[in-house]
């Protein structure tokens, strides 16, 4: 085999009857919103999990299913009661379920399904617990008797006989995070019985092995059970405690996903780097000699880091989400030696839920198709004729645009105000953290240079009599947007700048700045001047910081980043009333007017599209469409969205 990735492709046999076709797995995921209150697959979960095995997904796991006593109901502004549950033991349902497994194994994958876990309102592992989180209450728990962990074993037992007959091939388990009843167990911070299902890890390990022993003997040994577990746990869970488990475990556990303790960190952003997350509890598994196969997850998407790992014997396995989410051809890529081209996901976990006030829709930020893959053929035109497409703008969305329109065989000329393309996502060139933005944007120009049918006008304003001339069949505009300034008393005197125009010039400004608005864009930006080495104050108006940023696993690790600068300050519920050279007026909340001295001041209060401007253009051609910003101010996603929508139909 001549291709670089023949250990990552290289099959593997869980147990004496179970062949996975490669090393990458889909992990336990699902996006939240992909259907509605259906209690079964619909086309469109069908197909987006489908497509995770088309391309090149060894095993898909799909969360999840309820046990028979269902989840009791939590309040509507949680991503939560989004979520679906396919139900098991209604024969309606299990017809779809049923399509949903076809459906993965049409391409020689496995099918797997998370199970739901049975719950006692009021009961929990140990007594005196009190639970966090949506639906909990401030209760100290009661002790789960035995009685109940019988029925929460054969629930278990119960939800896999079903599935196996629905013709899935394994099932997983959730025990990382402390978040099921077997976790709970596994955990001595929440496992503080006296009894033999506590002290030791062989007491800790008793339930969650009984479950597991279960399900083999009523499936049989050729129906593979994945755990997911945290390795190790701050004041927890041990990585001894988990080497001793997966000892345990040989005969019961066929595959061991190996996560962090804590579920934000095993969602890595942009604030943390690893070319191999988390490889460290594989290795200490593999290394201790345990005969279970070994699953390492966290962020994997390189494709030579994923090779390596397996080759050095690192790992068996590679679970992964994101990236099969931001590339529908993830594995194809690996297939055909073509790392290239695999999107990089920028890690802004927004796959989860963008924002927890609507509207509810599944979204990747680089993958405009998400969310619509069951239904996308429907709505792009086929490609007629030999067309001339014109695209004004070297951002995101022309590049984008750009790439569509040359991959559906038309000649594109794509014009640039400025020296490079980039236009705002540039921004990233500048910032550690911002490294999966700079990944992407890199990723944008080189598939618009790999494109012979695609000519780069750079250093060119383009206007449209020259277009007209040209004669163009279509003009995509994206001209983008520009920073807004606030009607604040003394703004235009003051030298404020703009926080887009920051990056690259931090040594022009003095040593201590201010920044007026602390959303997203401006805490971003507070970051990169504290890194700096600046003395950062940001003044917000509202009670709450980058109160866009996405609300999972993603916000926590932005703002502990923010909070671990000693030179970053940030002042909340404070209106700007006035501002002059080397001073900001802030009104508090008691009406009192708060001096603050300053270098610089940098404004960080949004955009305003260019809308005018993409108007010049609309006698340019006989078709125009205005994509990105310059049509709505939104984010990458919308921007993306936007040309491949534009491009697709012309």
């Amino acid at each position: 085999m001549k291709n670089r990735y023949c250990n990552l492709l290289s099959p593997i046999k869980v147990n004496s009857s179970v062949i996975l076709k490669n090393r990458m797995l889909s992990s336990s995921s699902v996006l939240h919103f992909l259907q509605g209150p259906e209690q079964y697959p619909t086309d469109a979960m069908i197909t987006h999990l489908a497509n995770r095995a088309k391309s090149g997904a060894a095993m898909v796991t799909c969360r999840g299913v309820s046990p028979r006593a269902g989840k009791k109901r939590v309040s509507a502004g949680k991503d939560i009661p989004h979520m679906f549950d396919f139900d098991l033991y209604d024969p309606k349902c299990q017809n779809y379920i049923s399509h949903l497994a076809d459906a993965i194994h049409f391409y020689q994958s496995k099918a797997c399904m998370n199970l739901g876990c049975r719950i006692f309102d009021g009961y929990d592992v140990s007594a005196g617990l009190i639970r966090k989180g949506p639906g909990a209450n401030s209760e100290p728990s009661r002790e789960l008797t035995q009685s109940m962990l019988d029925e929460i074993a054969d629930s278990y037992v119960e939800q896999s006989v079903i599935l196996k007959s629905l013709g899935f091939d394994a099932c997983t388990l959730h025990m990382a995070y402390q978040f099921q009843t077997p976790g709970r167990f596994l955990s001595p911070l929440t496992n503080l019985r006296t009894d033999q299902y506590g002290g030791g890890i062989e007491n800790r390990a008793r339930f969650p092995l009984t479950v597991c022993r279960k399900i083999k003997e009523a499936c049989g040994q050729d129906f593979v059970i994945e755990v997911l577990i945290s390795a190790e746990e701050a004041g927890g869970t041990t990585l001894d405690d988990t080497i001793a488990f997966a000892k345990m475990a040989e005969g019961y556990i066929d595959i061991l996903q190996l996560r962090a303790g804590e579920v934000d960190i095993s969602h890595p952003t942009g604030f943390e780097r690893r070319a191999e997350p988390f490889i460290e509890y594989a290795e200490a598994l593999k290394d201790s000699g345990v005969s279970i196969l070994t699953e390492t997850i966290g962020g994997y998407q390189d494709l030579n880091a994923m090779e390596r790992v397996i080759a050095e014997g690192k790992a068996d396995l590679i679970g992964m989400a994101r990236s099969w989410i931001s590339n529908a051809d993830f594995g194809r890529f690996a297939y055909e030696d073509r790392p290239e081209d695999v999107t990089p996901c920028i890690r802004c976990n927004k796959c989860h839920v963008v924002n927890l006030d609507g509207p509810w829709n599944s979204a990747c930020s680089v993958n405009p198709i998400v969310g619509i893959e069951h239904k996308v053929h429907q709505m792009i035109t086929t490609p007629s004729g030999r067309k001339k497409i014109a695209v004004i703008g070297g951002g995101p969305a022309g590049m984008k645009a750009a790439i569509i329109s040359a991959d559906r065989g038309y000649q594109v000329s794509l014009f640039e105000q400025s020296g490079a393309l980039g236009g705002l996502l540039k921004h990233a060139d500048y910032t550690d953290f911002k490294w999966p933005l700079k990944n992407f944007k890199d990723y944008l120009v080189r598939q618009v240079k790999k494109r012979s049918n695609i000519t780069v006008h750079l250093n060119t304003k383009a206007e449209s009599e020259m277009l007209r001339i040209g004669g163009f069949d279509a003009v995509l505009v994206g001209v983008g947007s520009s920073p807004a300034f606030p009607p604040i008393p003394g703004i235009e005197s003051s030298g404020a700048i703009s926080a887009v125009d920051v990056y690259g010039r931090s040594k022009e400004l003095g040593e201590k700045v201010v920044i007026i608005g602390g959303g997203e864009i401006g805490m971003e930006t507070a970051i990169y001047l504290a890194q700096e080495q600046h003395e950062v104050t940001v003044i917000e108006m509202r009670g709450e910081l980058a109160a866009e940023a996405a609300p999972l696993h993603y916000r926590s690790m932005f703002q502990n980043t923010w909070e671990s600068l000693p030179n970053l300050k940030t002042i909340l519920n404070a209106k700007c009333t006035s501002l002059s050279p080397g001073q900001v007026l802030y009104e508090d909340t008691d009406g009192n007017l708060v001096e603050v001295e300053t270098d610089s001041i940098v404004l960080a209060a949004g955009m305003k599209a260019k809308t005018d401007e993409a108007l010049t253009f609309y006698s340019a051609a006989d078709r125009f469409s205005m994509i990105g910003d310059c049509a709505q101010v939104g984010s990458l996603q919308t921007a993306l969205r936007s040309a491949f929508s534009a491009a697709s139909v012309l």
